[in-house]
């Protein structure tokens, strides 16, 4: 098991190889938990879906090794009508999948459920690749 991993990913912004580093551990720095949010490329081409990751390991097939995510997959919603923002909705209690490393995109920042408001948004003006990146969502 590994407790971070690097995923490269082409901007749509300047055009260049970007380079992000993601976690998956119960133990970030002695101080808990830490599991953060990816892009995943979903089974169909141009489409795509939003994941906390809680594992990495490697597979080692016929002298071939895969990289593999474990990852609890968010159901999205369409955009709030009203602020515009990509809301999700946390998958059922223990429902876990499994994907290959190599279909992760990006990092994606994604602000935790408030007292107000009860579905997880997606920050998608971070940076201007991730606003390209998600702009097509309804």
């Amino acid at each position: 098991m590994y407790s971070s991993c690097r995923v490269s990913y082409p901007c749509q912004e300047t055009g260049s190889l970007e380079r992000e580093i993601f976690h998956a551990t119960s133990r970030w720095q002695n101080s808990g938990p830490r599991y953060d949010s990816v892009i995943i490329q979903g089974q169909q081409s141009l489409t795509f879906f939003f994941a906390e990751v809680h594992g990495l390991f490697s597979v080692c097939v016929d002298n071939t090794t895969f990289g593999v995510a474990i990852v609890k997959p968010f159901t999205r919603k369409p955009r709030n009508k009203i602020t515009g923002y990509i809301e999700l909705e946390e998958a059922k209690d223990g429902h876990f999948e499994f994907c290959f490393i190599e279909s992760i995109i990006r990092t994606v920042h994604i602000l935790p459920p408030t007292p107000h408001n009860h579905k997880f948004i997606v920050q998608d003006l971070t940076d201007g690749d991730m606003y390209l990146c998600l702009s097509h969502f309804k």
